[in-house]
């Protein structure tokens, strides 16, 4: 034998086992996905530990800060990231967005559907994605904001593959707080 032939082979070997680990690990999310609804959680803490906020800036004058709220859903086991929410309050009193971090791996054409205690919200489509996840955004109308406020659990409902759909609750509790502190 060669030593291009076994060069050769060795490279091919090599290409193949990628390509089972890749498939390995596509399935492990799309599994993962699958089991979402039944192992995450939302920080199970008190009202002040949920719903954290933020703001920057270059200046600390209101006007030129930029605010947001936020939550995240992770996988009660390994931590793992399945859902952030954030309401951002852009400078200068900007129109507010409403900012949603999904993980890859669900089925895209699914869009993510939003409701708070089953009243639908809003309807979004995927705007990008990275190797962080995908990114869904959307105008937070002032009755969106109040909706969210006045509710008990925002539901985002997905689709993990193209013939299910899934619905995970995120507590509200603490939002209102956290928007009033930074209006």
């Amino acid at each position: 034998m060669t030593e291009c032939g076994f060069t050769g082979r060795t490279a091919q070997t090599k290409r193949r086992r990628m390509q089972f680990i890749k498939s390995g690990i596509l399935l492990s999310v799309a599994f993962g996905l699958s089991m979402v609804a039944q192992s995450v959680s939302a920080q199970q803490a008190g009202e002040d530990a949920l719903w954290q906020t933020r703001c920057a800036g270059p200046s600390r004058s209101a006007e030129a800060l930029a605010c947001e709220t936020s939550e995240s859903v992770r996988m009660k086991d390994s931590g793992q990231l399945v859902f952030k929410v954030d309401l951002i309050f852009p400078a200068n009193k900007a129109t507010p967005v409403l900012r949603i971090q999904a993980p890859l791996g669900f089925y895209l054409p699914g869009k993510i559907k939003l409701g708070v205690d089953g009243t639908p919200l809003s309807e979004l489509e995927i705007g990008t994605c990275d190797q962080r996840g995908c990114f869904l955004s959307t105008e937070a109308t002032p009755e969106m904001i109040a909706t969210m406020k006045a509710g008990g659990a925002l539901q985002i409902d997905f689709a993990p593959a193209a013939d299910r759909r899934q619905t995970i609750e995120m507590p509200l509790t603490g939002f209102s707080r956290a928007v009033d502190a930074v209006q």
